[in-house]
């Protein structure tokens, strides 16, 4: 490897110094991992990086690198399995306190990593490799309706990329494919893949707001508790109810900053920030980091500082006045999407239409913490019946001032992808808000092209462009 390309890519995270000369062997090492070529590396830091992320904020560049550590950290595992160490894989999207607990719980044997998100993240976001077949050997394909980051999970186990952990935490709150996945690893793989699996049922009448159902808030909490239980099982280390509440602690200060941030960008005209960037900093709403909150948290205090300066200065992505379309779920991992729309002077943006973090935070009621992680989770889009799911985006379509909503991006998943077009019409109907959809995969841009979607996203932004005008 050419350590001078990698050296550059470093430096414009923001590593400099003894910094960075004591990071590059552990970046190095997990350049390898990721099977990033010096050309991967050199393309993402002079083309990819400039061209889809705002490198000008500094907070943007250490969101970024936050990630890098997280997946210098993961390429580790072999390291820590040798060791003796535990290691634990989740899925997401996850309730990440309870995945974190344990690794507050291990005190540094207990290692927790959600490698596939991460790999996928990293590779589209970051270097622009796709997730297609090349590494295919499980017979899962993108182009039959697959998820590709279930692709992914399945490819990269059986072909050796990936160690297998000591267990793997799966949460089918949302997706189903996920625990099939785990159940063609281990016929595949054989007896050594380890899995627990948290779900629950989508069977809650239509409109009901789950969050506030105490019996389906117990059951789900009850799920959790014993799914800790059977993690516990073959990591050998107790998670108690404190280190929950500690974790929850490291998460509501995760969520106060995203709060804040959300909030600077949403109610500015001009928008201070892109959307792709908005889109990053929430990564750790539903996932965690084996390397802790600080360097994401430190990135939303930067971010935060330098949205307040160009509020101050009066600073913008576009000029005051462009529409702001709403993206139920911003496809950071086909980022091109999001300079496409900005390109056509409109603000794609909002992140992937979680509840305000508000909403989070007011689960939470001192006590038993699996309660408020269960209830934070019925508090979530995509985890609830489709009313509830349409009064959660209305409620986040109306919090901010936006011109429209965007969907699309999930034509393959079973439940969302089912659930965005048949919600449209009804969340439409009570907002009075335009909505559109744009086909696409959310983890894979290599089944479609800027060309094959480029007419209509002018014609989305033309549309908002002369419903501003008539509005006037």
């Amino acid at each position: 490897m050419n350590s001078d390309i990698h050296r550059k890519f470093l430096k414009l995270l923001g590593w400099e110094g003894e910094e960075l000369e004591a990071f590059l062997p552990e970046w190095l090492h997990a350049a390898e991992y990721l099977h990033l070529s010096d050309n991967d590396v050199a393309f993402a830091t002079d083309e990819w990086l400039p061209a889809y992320w705002d490198m000008s904020l500094a907070g943007t560049r250490k969101c970024i690198g936050a990630l890098i550590r997280e997946a210098a950290a993961m390429s580790r595992v072999e390291e820590y399995l040798a060791a003796g160490e535990k290691v634990i894989y989740s899925t997401m999207p996850s309730a990440s306190v309870c995945v974190y607990a344990n690794r507050l719980a291990g005190g540094g044997r207990v290692h927790i990593f959600y490698p596939y998100f991460i790999i996928a993240t990293v590779w589209t976001a970051f270097f622009g490799r796709e997730l297609d077949a090349r590494l295919n050997g499980s017979g899962l394909d993108p182009a039959c309706q697959h998820c590709a980051m279930n692709c992914l999970r399945a490819d990269s186990t059986i072909k050796g990329m990936i160690p297998t952990p000591t267990v793997t935490w799966n949460w089918g709150l949302q997706c189903d494919e996920a625990p099939k996945t785990d159940e063609l690893i281990s016929r595949l793989d054989g007896d050594g893949w380890n899995s627990v699996l948290t779900t629950l049922p989508h069977d809650a009448p239509l409109g009901i707001d789950e969050s506030q159902d105490p019996a389906r808030v117990d059951y789900l909490a009850r799920e959790m508790r014993a799914c800790q239980a059977q993690v516990t099982g073959f990591t050998g280390v107790a998670v108690t109810d404190e280190h929950m509440s500690a974790a929850m602690s490291e998460y509501l200060g995760y969520l106060r900053r995203i709060e804040k941030l959300t909030d600077l960008v949403m109610n500015s005209d001009p928008m201070p920030m892109i959307g792709n960037d908005l889109t990053l900093f929430s990564i750790c709403m539903e996932s965690a980091f084996d390397t802790g909150f600080g360097w994401i948290n430190d990135a939303l205090d930067t971010a935060i500082a330098e949205v307040e300066e160009r509020i101050r200065s009066g600073r913008g992505v576009l000029p005051k006045g462009a529409p702001k379309l709403a993206c139920h779920f911003s496809p950071l991992n086909v980022p091109w999407i999001e300079k496409a729309f900005r390109d056509n002077g409109v603000n794609l943006t909002l992140g992937r239409m979680f509840p305000p973090a508000s909403k989070l935070i007011n689960c939470v009621r001192w006590g038993d913490a699996y309660r408020c992680a269960a209830s934070m989770c019925l508090e979530a889009p995509n985890n609830v019946n489709m009313l509830d799911e349409v009064r959660m985006t209305c409620e986040q379509l109306t919090r901010y001032p936006v011109d429209g909503a965007l969907y699309g991006f999930f034509a393959f998943d079973r439940w969302i992808g089912a659930l965005e077009k048949i919600m449209i019409r009804e969340a439409e109907g009570r907002t009075g808000i335009p909505h559109f959809y744009l086909e696409g995969d959310f983890w894979n841009g290599a089944h479609f092209s800027l060309e094959d979607r480029l007419t209509t996203i002018r014609g989305i932004c033309n549309c908002l462009k002369i419903s501003g005008i008539a509005s006037k």
